[in-house]
C-alpha cells in the first residue's frame, strides 16, 4: 500500500479505552487509512514520532475562548495542545451577534 503520510513508531491512543502502543498510521487523501504495529506502507512523506503520542484531536466542550477568536484564529493554546474542536459560548459570555465598532470593547473586557 502507498500512503500520502506516513507517521511512524508513536504511542497510538486511540480513544476508545484500549491500552495504547507503539504503531503506526498511514494518511492517504487527508484520510487515516490504516493504524497498526508495523504497517507494510511506503509513503510520500514520513514522520518518526518516537517518543510521541499519536492520537485522535480532542473537542473541548467548555472553554473561555469567545473573546480570544477575534484576535487568533488558531486558539493557541487549545489547538496546539492537541485540541480540534471547540464549544464556546455556552457560558453566558458569547459574544455573537457582535458588532464591528464593539469588537475592541469586548476583546480589553476579556
Amino acid at each position: 500500500m502507498a500512503a500520502d503520510l506516513l507517521i511512524r513508531n508513536g504511542r497510538i491512543v486511540d480513544g476508545t479505552g484500549a491500552p495504547s502502543y507503539i504503531g503506526d498510521v498511514a494518511v492517504v487523501g487527508g484520510k487515516i487509512s490504516a493504524v497498526g504495529p508495523k504497517l507494510d506502507v511506503t509513503a510520500t512523506e514520513t514522520i518518526d514520532a518516537t517518543g510521541k503520542i499519536v492520537a485522535p484531536a480532542w473537542v473541548d466542550c467548555h472553554t473561555h475562548l469567545d473573546a480570544q477568536i477575534m484576535w487568533d484564529p488558531w486558539m493557541a493554546p487549545a489547538t496546539t495542545n492537541g485540541i480540534g474542536t471547540v464549544v464556546f459560548g455556552n457560558c453566558g459570555c458569547g459574544f455573537a451577534p457582535c458588532v464591528k465598532e464593539d469588537r475592541n470593547f469586548l476583546i480589553e473586557l476579556m
